[in-house]
C-alpha cells in the first residue's frame, strides 16, 4: 500500500475515533473516488458506521460522515450550494467545467473543499464545505471572461439533478469487463486492461475482477469516459447476448 494511501485510511480511522470518543458526528472533507474506494477497504476497522453525502443524488465527490450508534441529536451535512450567474448575460461568455474549477483553485482553495461542480447552460453550482462557502461567495467575481455575482441556495430553493442519456447495447454475459467493453466501446481486452490499471468503479469501489456481476441500479464509473447507471437486462437475442439498458451521465 502506498503512503499516501496509508495516510487517508489513518485519517478515516482517526474522525471514527474521535466521533466515537466525543459521541458526535464527525465529517471528512470532499473525497474522490480513489478516496471513497479506500474508505470501504477498511469499514470494518472503523470504531462507528459512516455514511456518504455529496448533496445531491449521484455526486461523485462525496463526504463522509462517522456516526456514533448512540446518537441523540438530528444533524446535516455541512454541504452549502452555491449558484454563480453572469452579471450580464449579453456580454457572457460560455463556461465549462474547467474554467470553473480552475477559477476556483486560483483563489487558493483546496481541492478536497470543494464538491461537484454542475454547468448548465450559463448557470453555474458549486457544492461546496460549509467552512468555505462565503469566502467563495465573496472571492469568486470573475470566471474565464465573465463577471459572475453568486448567491447560496436555501433548502429547498433548488432542486439539483444530473441530465443522462439513455443507452442500449449488448454483452456476452454479466461480467464488468463485458460492460466496460460495451458501454465505452472499447474491445474486452482493453475493457480488462482498464480495470487492472485501476479505472473501474462500481458503487464507488474500484473493481479490477473482470468477472464481477453487475446488478440493475449499480452506478459504473470509469476514468477517462464518465459515469453510467446499469438500468436492467432486456432478455436474450437469438445469439444468447444479454440485453442492456443503461443511462450515461451527461
Amino acid at each position: 500500500m502506498k503512503q499516501e494511501e496509508q495516510l487517508m485510511i489513518h485519517r478515516f480511522m482517526d474522525l471514527s475515533r474521535q466521533a466515537y470518543q466525543r459521541n458526535v458526528v464527525v465529517f471528512s472533507d470532499f473525497l474522490n473516488m480513489y478516496e471513497i474506494d479506500l474508505l470501504y477497504r477498511e469499514a470494518d476497522q472503523y470504531l462507528t458506521s459512516f455514511s456518504l453525502s455529496g448533496g445531491y443524488d449521484y455526486a461523485e465527490r462525496q463526504m463522509v460522515a462517522f456516526q456514533p450508534d448512540a446518537l441523540y441529536y438530528d444533524w446535516d451535512y455541512p454541504i452549502s450550494l452555491l449558484e454563480f450567474t453572469p452579471v450580464s448575460a449579453k456580454f457572457s461568455s460560455e463556461m465549462t467545467h474547467r474554467d470553473v474549477l480552475g477559477a476556483v483553485m486560483h483563489l487558493g482553495i483546496d481541492r478536497s473543499k470543494i464538491g461537484d461542480i454542475i454547468v448548465k447552460d450559463r448557470q453555474i453550482y458549486i457544492f461546496a464545505s460549509d467552512k468555505i462557502a462565503d469566502y467563495l461567495l465573496d472571492e469568486l467575481y470573475k470566471i474565464r471572461h465573465t463577471q459572475v455575482k453568486g448567491h447560496r441556495c436555501q433548502n429547498g430553493e433548488i432542486h439539483v439533478t444530473p441530465q443522462f442519456k439513455d443507452g442500449q447495447g449488448f454483452v456476452a454475459s454479466n461480467r464488468l469487463d463485458a460492460f466496460v467493453a460495451e458501454i465505452c466501446k472499447l474491445s474486452r481486452s482493453k475493457a480488462s486492461e482498464m480495470l487492472l490499471q485501476e479505472k473501474v468503479f462500481v458503487n464507488g469501489r474500484c473493481i479490477t475482477n473482470p468477472n464481477h456481476k453487475l446488478n440493475p441500479g449499480d452506478i459504473l464509473s470509469v476514468r477517462g469516459f464518465g459515469k453510467v447507471i446499469f438500468d436492467d437486462f432486456l432478455g436474450q437475442s437469438k445469439k444468447g447476448r444479454l440485453g442492456i439498458c443503461y443511462r450515461i451521465y451527461i
